[in-house]
Order: structure tokens, then C-alpha cells, then sequence
């Protein structure tokens, strides 16, 4: 199985890599091959809403999200990986979900249903429900796109500055990995 994770945290040695770093190993552990792509490294523009990609799945932007398209037509698993900012994802992965569009055809068909997702948030809140918001967009954006979802690992109260993510968390993140053939 092929793993692409989008790691859409800016900060490389913050509270997601650690969550990122548990699965990317369990995931290798088992002989999957893992990508993880640093959003916040690319040079991702917004989506500009002309759907020109509808007719042939082809952005008219030229940036860096026609490699992540390609990486992500190309693997069985897509990782979603971001702090929550605000109730949401970071901006780098939000960018990349709202770019996705040109997944679909001109009658919203996916163009890489059959995909498995899973997603994997941290917050400093302790309030369980700040990553309602979040889950729920994910899960439209997977609905829409045909991609089978297989879990999540939401880490609450996470420190500022960053140490060490509670075994709790750590042990979930294992488990979701070892669902995968």
C-alpha cells in the first residue's frame, strides 16, 4: 500500500509531527511505503472558483498542487495532518482540500474514489468538540470525493511549546495503522 501523507502543520517539530511520526512508522513497520509532503514547504495558491479543472481534471494554476494531485492519484492512503486552528485545518491543508475540486468531472464524479483517508488533528483545547467543525468538513470532503474513511486520532491539550504527545494518543495512532493490511 502506498501512504501520502499532507502534513499541514507549519511547524516541523511541533505537536502533529509527533502523531505523523507514530503513524509513518507503524505504516512502514507493516511494508507500506509512506510520502509526507510539507505543505507549508510548497508553493500552494487558492483556489480561484472558474472550475476550469472540471472538464479534464487539469488546474489552470501552475503550482506546486499538480504534484501533490499526482502523488495523491497515486497512493491508496491519504493522511491528513494538521493542527487546529480556529476549528478548522491550517490554511496549507485547507488549501489543498479546496484545490481537490479538480478531482471531479463536470458532474462531480470523483476522479480517485476508492481512496481510504484518515486524518490526524491536535489542538491545545481540552474541549473535545473544537474538532467537530474540522471532522465534519473532512468527512464531506471525503464523501464527495469517494474516499473510504477510516478513522481519526484527535489529540487534546497539547503543550505550547511542544512535549512529548500523551501515550494515549500515541497508542491510537498505532492501532489505526495496524488496521491496514
Amino acid at each position: 500500500m502506498k501512504a501520502l501523507i499532507l502534513f499541514g502543520s507549519p511547524r516541523k517539530k511541533g505537536n502533529t509531527i509527533q502523531l505523523v511520526n507514530v503513524l509513518s512508522r507503524a505504516l512502514k513497520d507493516k511494508g507500506h511505503s509512506v510520502k509526507m509532503l510539507y505543505l507549508n514547504d510548497m508553493n500552494i495558491r487558492p483556489c480561484q472558483g472558474c472550475y476550469a479543472c472540471l472538464k479534464e481534471g487539469i488546474c489552470i494554476i501552475n503550482d506546486d498542487m499538480k504534484d501533490i494531485m499526482k502523488f495523491i492519484a497515486e497512493s491508496d492512503l491519504i493522511v491528513y495532518a494538521t493542527p487546529i486552528y480556529w476549528f478548522a485545518p491550517s490554511g496549507q491543508l485547507k488549501l489543498v482540500m479546496d484545490r481537490s475540486i479538480a478531482f471531479m468531472d463536470t458532474k462531480y464524479n470523483s476522479r480517485v474514489k476508492g481512496k481510504k483517508a484518515i486524518t490526524l488533528m491536535t489542538c491545545m483545547s481540552n474541549e473535545k468538540d473544537t474538532y467537530g467543525p474540522a471532522l465534519d468538513m473532512f468527512k464531506k470532503t471525503f464523501a464527495l470525493l469517494g474516499f473510504k474513511y477510516e478513522g481519526s486520532v484527535e489529540a487534546l491539550t497539547c503543550a505550547e511549546p511542544p512535549k512529548t504527545i500523551k501515550k494515549t494518543y500515541r497508542d491510537k495512532v498505532e492501532e489505526l495503522a495496524r488496521s491496514f493490511a
